[in-house]
């Protein structure tokens, strides 16, 4: 998809679209750091430097596609809120646009994701188009709010504005269409300049279109890459309420990200009086794995409560992976991933949710795309699939006098996605030993 020059969305009984158009000015910022500081309001100076940082880090991610996984819910007015479906899409930035294929092609175009569906709510732009706008040709107003401790670190807080006259983002939904402002907030960090979180809302909504509100928040992360460091979408969320009471919700996750571009090689054959020239796209030459497929990976690489989100980890297949009495993966073959989350929650005695993501694996010349389901793990101190906790008593007033005591259980699971596996550690340090296996189980792309 196109920020602006792609094809209008089909729309389809309710589906609805966010459109994002943007023009941005990837110039660098020259600002005299010594005598530009002398009598700035606060924030004005920081704020300098998170977009000429955050403009080098948009220079970085051209040709960087990720997998979209999409768990829509729906509510119908006057209903219950309910899963609708999961939607699978490859998403590709190239510095300007974001385009999108269907998981497994072997190329992208510019189809809006909501040519991908039949109905229900669906949008774009969380891959790196709203993060453009904010670190953009300076059109925008910004407000510095202080610092805040989010996701348990002390954030610089800025609200920002885009009034309906300068917007692109626009909304479409049976019943209208039109172009909405934006008032929206985003956190970074004051040491390494990183955006962390982008919250944004719809605002001067034309009244023809029968939206109440349109929310998006979006979460980034540090991902390695072929041995260099992006600066990522992780996961998003947008809820979209229409005048009816309809609700739709979209949360979004981000993972198997690769640098996608052409690889180009010169060789020069015994018998060949001319050079023979090849390109072949990154992606093209992964293979995918069949369903179904047990496969045991035993890492190389320590993961402790020190270790960084987005740090590469290492391992192998442990075992040789058969499909009908023929080897497809032999035992040993090279497997890679990242870590994806390591949090600490001083809740409940405290405990670490921890999420490893594994993306390929390497055997005899090949690279195979690795998305599959964790099954199973080698027993860990304080390791669990869920948390069962006690809350306080509470004593409730039974007829006849006397009170009775009440108790009940509450279980703390982890949101399934494929491909990632997140458990639980119940333990004051985490320490995740070199030759820990994990056994997943394979899984096609598309759901």
């Amino acid at each position: 998809m196109r920020a602006q020059c792609g094809r209008e969305p089909s729309i389809i009984d309710t589906a609805f679209a966010v459109r994002l158009t943007v023009r941005i000015a990837l110039a660098g910022v020259g600002f005299g750091l010594a005598a530009a500081a002398q009598g700035l309001p606060p924030g004005v100076l920081l704020l300098s430097r998170v977009k000429a940082h955050m403009r080098q880090e948009l220079d970085r991610l051209p040709n960087c596609s990720c997998l979209e996984t999409v768990q829509r819910e729906h509510q119908p007015a006057r209903g219950k809120m309910r899963p609708l479906d999961t939607v699978r899409l490859e998403v590709l930035y190239n510095g300007h646009h974001e385009l999108y294929a269907s998981p497994g092609d072997r190329g992208f175009s510019d189809n809006q994701p909501a040519d991908f569906i039949a109905s229900g709510t669906i949008g774009n732009g969380h891959f790196a188009l709203y993060l453009s706008e904010i670190v953009g040709d300076g059109r925008l107003s910004y407000e510095y709010k202080g610092e805040e401790v989010l996701l348990g670190r002390r954030l610089a807080h800025y609200e920002y504005n885009v009034p309906v006259t300068r917007s692109g983002h626009t909304i479409s939904v049976s019943g209208g269409s039109g172009t909405v402002g934006v008032k929206g907030s985003f956190w970074a960090d004051p040491v390494t300049y990183d955006i962390v979180r982008i919250s944004m809302e719809a605002v001067e909504i034309p009244p023809e279109l029968p939206v109440q509100s349109s929310i998006t928040s979006i979460d980034y992360s540090h991902t390695t890459l072929a041995g260099n460091d992006f600066l990522l979408p992780q996961s998003a969320d947008s809820r979209l309420v229409r005048f009816d009471g309809e609700d739709n919700r979209n949360h979004i996750e981000f993972t198997h990200c690769h640098l996608y571009g052409a690889q180009s090689s010169i060789s020069f054959g015994p018998q060949q009086g001319f050079p023979l020239f090849g390109a072949s796209s990154v992606l093209d030459m992964a293979r995918e794995l069949l369903p179904a497929l047990p496969v045991v990976i035993k890492i190389s690489s320590r993961i402790t409560d020190q270790t960084a989100v987005g740090t590469l980890i290492e391992g192998a297949v442990d075992g040789d992976v058969v499909r009908k009495g023929k080897v497809l993966i032999p035992g040993g073959s090279a497997v890679r991933g990242r870590v994806r989350r390591l949090e600490w929650n001083e809740d409940k005695g405290g405990y670490f949710v921890v999420g490893l993501e594994f993306t390929e694996i390497e055997a005899a010349g090949a690279r195979y795309r690795f998305f599959a389901d964790l099954t199973g793990t080698d027993p860990l101190p304080g390791l669990r699939q869920s948390i069962r906790t006690r809350p306080q008593p509470e004593k409730s007033s039974m007829r006849g006098g006397g009170d009775t005591v009440v108790v009940s259980d509450e279980i703390l699971y982890l949101y399934d996605l494929p491909g990632v596996g997140a458990f639980f550690v119940q333990a004051r340090h985490l320490d995740i030993p070199p030759g820990f296996r994990m056994t997943w189980k394979t899984r096609a792309l598309v759901p």
